[in-house]
């Protein structure tokens, strides 16, 4: 019984396989090569519009900063105003509620009105007098900044708040001790110091600085 003998690595190598002889005998057999497909053409991806850049907002120059300094100043004497206001005239509501009386019953004789009913009703009307008084005094400082902010029509309504008030403490001025009362001097003094810090933020507002913000279109002149 012989043993089969190994085979050379090189005659294993050098034989071909049944595969490879069977294609060089039949040519049909052979596999044909895959077609190139032409492979699609995207076109070039447009980048999107970007948005201008937003031009940073202007600061506002010191002339108007003190100016808005100055206005909250105002509307702070504006509420210690309104609070001695309110004090002298509490502490007269005995006289106010006679007056009262007098003239309801000047009027109209039929009705019938007592002292105490009216020193309640004025007692109301000073409660919504207080309430008006610190709405406006809110709004006056809503204008004050806007003004900071740039805003030319929230100057113009500054400015004129500013002269009616020059106008209510002229005669003041001349008459801050006619009426009696500490209260009374308090509310004379706060208006007067209202008008001088008013004068002094509207000549603040409307200097070469102060123009240039509230107009940008001086800044080309």
């Amino acid at each position: 019984m012989t043993t089969p003998s190994p085979q050379d690595p090189q005659d294993q190598q050098q034989q071909p396989t049944s595969q490879d002889s069977a294609q060089q005998q039949d040519p049909q057999l052979q596999y044909p090569a895959q077609p190139q497909y032409p492979q699609p053409q995207y076109p070039a991806q447009q980048p999107y519009p970007q948005a201008p850049p937003v031009p940073p907002k202007p600061q506002p120059p010191v002339d108007v900063v003190t100016a808005f300094q100055l206005l909250c100043g105002v509307a702070g004497l504006a509420v210690v105003n309104l609070i001695a206001t309110l004090a002298v005239a509490i502490g007269d509501r005995a006289s106010f509620a006679d007056q009262l009386v007098r003239d309801i019953r000047a009027q109209d004789e039929a009705v019938e009105i007592t002292r105490s009913t009216a020193e309640g009703l004025l007692l109301i009307g000073f409660g919504l007098t207080a309430v008006l008084g610190l709405v406006l005094i809110g709004v006056y400082l809503l204008f004050a900044f806007k003004m900071r902010a740039g805003r030319n029509w929230a100057r113009m309504v500054v400015t004129m708040i500013a002269v009616m008030m020059v106008f209510v403490a002229i005669p003041t001025v001349f008459g801050l001790g006619a009426a009696g009362g500490a209260a009374a001097v308090v509310a004379g003094g706060a208006g007067i110091l209202q008008a001088v810090l008013a004068v002094g933020a509207v000549i603040l507002m409307h200097r070469a600085d102060s123009n240039r913000y509230f107009l940008p279109g001086l800044q080309a002149k």
